[in-house]
């Protein structure tokens, strides 16, 4: 009977010492980082380490080894769709991001594996892929900093700042087959909207691309009845393909219907300008 007593009570005594023990912040706070390039999202998670007046390069984080990039759980970067790395072709996916620091030069490494403590469990036979980069001189950055630099509608630059020290690499996105997936299948759900139509070669313009299917999609939107803003569009496209007669005679029209059209002088400016950049091109 003693026994069961002194068990029951070791058991309410561990109890009471578990939810009794104080939560401390981590001496290296989470973090993450996000950016989203078109449709892609890619977003950064990692802990961030400080200086502490202490030797980071060659110090605390040894050359030649590898590196969990940060501190705690091993950094992580993810992409919502498939994307180019360093000139790389690279799955959707959540990849551990590991480097092995040097003084002149870091190799950057993607591995499959995606929830790892430190490096102590790497294994090299996971790797997705390892690039060279050369590191560059940084303003002072005390806690450990990820960030992202030189964005683009397809393109940014992911930046490491530590200490003294800046590390980046660059991510590449293929927006234009993605957009016209989502383009085509607006249009196959509702055929009969011109609107569809109109917003896909827009977007064609204004991204330069797929320009010969954004003409048909602009003249299916003319055959829907979808007034002056089909005619308006198909200039831009007919303006990005270099076809400026085709484009201004496009124009012509476009005004021809507009002006019955109630709307017309809140968007007649918009064609003016369109006019105005076809014929400087033409001179």
């Amino acid at each position: 009977m003693r026994n069961f007593a002194f068990i029951i009570l070791a058991a309410v005594v561990f109890t009471v010492t578990a939810k009794a023990q104080v939560e401390l912040p981590r001496v290296s706070p989470n973090a993450s980082v996000s950016e989203t390039l078109g449709y892609t999202n890619i977003s950064v998670t990692y802990c961030r380490p400080a200086v502490r007046e202490r030797k980071i390069w060659g110090g605390l984080v040894p050359y030649g080894e590898v590196w969990r990039t940060g501190a705690n759980e091993a950094t992580t970067i993810q992409f919502t769709t498939d994307v180019v790395v360093a000139g790389n072709k690279i799955p959707a996916g959540r990849y551990s991001l590991f480097t092995i620091p040097e003084e002149k030069e870091w190799t950057v490494i993607l591995n499959k594996t995606d929830k790892q403590w430190g490096a102590f469990n790497y294994k090299q036979t996971d790797d997705l892929l390892r690039f060279k980069v050369s590191p560059d001189k940084g303003a002072f950055t005390e806690r450990l900093q990820f960030s992202f630099s030189n964005l683009t509608d397809t393109s940014a630059d992911v930046v490491l700042n530590w200490e003294n020290l800046q590390v980046s690499f660059k991510v590449e996105t293929d927006l234009a087959p993605q957009m016209l997936v989502k383009i085509k299948e607006a249009i196959a759900a509702k055929p009969d909207r011109w609107q569809n139509y109109t917003e896909g070669a827009n977007a064609a313009a204004d991204y330069n691309c797929f320009l010969e299917e954004a003409v048909q999609w602009t003249d299916k939107a003319i055959s829907l009845n979808g007034g002056y803003i089909p005619y308006f569009v198909k200039a831009r496209v007919l303006f990005k393909q270099n076809k400026f007669k085709d484009a201004l005679n496009t124009l012509s029209r476009c005004r021809e219907i507009g002006r019955t059209d109630t709307k017309w002088e809140s968007f007649v400016s918009q064609v003016d300008f369109l006019e105005k950049q076809i014929k400087s091109k033409m001179n």
